[in-house]
């Protein structure tokens, strides 16, 4: 009887053992195959960072070396305000850190006229999935916003100078058909009788028109015409719903003081400028019709003068932390270094749109874009329209919440919940 105990227990010790190495070698492959697209494993990242090692300090990239990288990122895409080069940097990052980006079922809007509601991601295939990324246009509505992604979330905008912005939105938009004359004209009208162009609707199904930095930080066009006051009061509750206001004219600084607060290295917002106008399609006002522009654009000029004013902040905050008053004169020269590498070995030429094929190609022709190297497939990600990116991510979200819905078939009912 010993002997047979003793025999049961040198079996079942081996036993223990082989299912232990079999258990340990089953889940070192679950790991290997099935981690997260990293930044060793990105064609785009690890040819930047080769070609660009002498010149990004990736090493040291914010001002804290406890931070840790943020990946929960809310965008408030802002009408033409250099917006697309901003949301092509999160889609890169989404591309390499294996993210999800909040998609609708369809179109490029997250919502239009009305304030941004989570239904429009969580009703949809993918709807169960967490989300990372958000970034597409929208009318701002931050507890929405949070209620999809988390407290936590990263939240921040861009502004530009509302007269330049206008005229953008005027000519890019197709403003004229709604208001039956040209920009000059426009401004005529405005000169002559303002009353006649705000009581006529917002061009573009409601979604374009007066003060529209405003209007897409879920502004009620009934605010416009308030006080001075009480649009002073509307803009410091917006200030509090941004973690950080970019100003597009100083893009570069920008994308350092965005790269910090982030925790990334600079390489990550290493860009080509997209979605550029060409300059015969822009229209050259006069002093005094860029005045009158900005009196009847007031919402936007506050917003635009409030938010200049707080950057000059960010960037003084940003030398000093670390002690040197050139510190972002010197991430700036770094990345405009990085940047010019980046054409280099990348862009064959910058051309209109109407030139461009396939993943580059844009929806409107009155733009620039870039031919790039076709042997360089990492090169792509930087051009890509947001169509493209678009596409690529809802393959990509599809294919995740089969997977997710195979592990767990209650996923579509418990997303619905969430909804309501």
């Amino acid at each position: 009887m010993m002997k047979l105990v003793g025999q049961f227990g040198s079996i079942r010790a081996r036993f223990s053992i082989r299912h232990l190495f079999l258990f340990s070698a089953s889940a070192l492959l679950v790991i290997v195959t099935y981690r997260p697209y990293s930044n060793n494993n990105s064609p785009v990242l690890s040819a930047a960072v080769a070609e660009n090692a002498d010149v990004i300090d990736s090493d040291h990239p914010t001002s804290s070396k406890e931070c840790q990288p943020v990946n929960k990122i809310a965008f408030m895409k802002t009408h033409k305000c250099a917006s697309s080069t901003i949301e092509n940097v999160l889609f890169r990052h989404a591309l390499r850190e294996n993210l999800n980006v909040a998609m609708p079922l369809k179109g490029n809007y997250l919502s239009r006229t009305e304030l941004f509601n989570r239904s429009s991601v969580l009703n949809t295939p993918w709807g169960g999935l967490p989300v990372d990324i958000f970034t597409l246009h929208n009318r701002w509505n931050r507890d929405q916003v949070m209620a999809l992604m988390g407290p936590s979330t990263f939240a921040f905008s861009v502004v530009r100078d509302p007269v330049d912005q206008f005229e953008s939105l005027y000519n890019y938009m197709g403003l004229r058909s709604t208001y039956k004359t040209d920009l000059k004209g426009f401004v005529r009208m405005l000169r002559n009788n303002q009353s006649v162009i705000d009581h006529k609707p917002r061009g573009g199904m409601g979604r374009f028109g007066r003060n529209q930095i405003a209007f897409d930080w879920g502004v009620s066009p009934k605010l416009f015409n308030k006080d001075p006051e009480i649009i002073r009061e509307r803009i410091e509750q917006l200030d509090d719903q941004f973690e950080l206001v970019l100003i597009a004219e100083r893009m570069e600084e920008s994308l350092v003081l965005l790269a910090d607060r982030l925790c990334w290295p600079l390489e990550y917002v290493t860009h080509l400028d997209l979605n550029v106008r060409k300059p015969e399609r822009t229209v050259q006002l006069e002093e005094d019709e860029r005045q009158i522009l900005g009196n009847w654009l007031n919402f936007d000029t506050s917003i635009y003068e409030y938010f200049s004013r707080r950057f000059d902040d960010h960037v003084a905050r940003f030398n000093t932390v670390a002690g040197q008053s050139d510190r972002m004169e010197e991430q700036v020269r770094l990345l405009r270094q990085s940047n010019l590498q980046l054409q280099e070995r990348c862009v064959i030429q910058r051309v209109g749109n109407e030139k461009l094929r396939g993943k580059f190609l844009e929806t409107h022709n009155d733009t620039f874009g870039y031919l790039i190297q076709p042997n360089k497939p990492d090169c792509d990600p930087y051009a890509m329209s947001e169509p493209a990116y678009l596409r690529l991510f809802r393959e990509k979200l599809t294919q995740r919440a089969k997977m997710a819905l195979k592990r767990n078939p209650f996923l579509v009912a418990t997303s619905a919940s969430r909804s309501n």
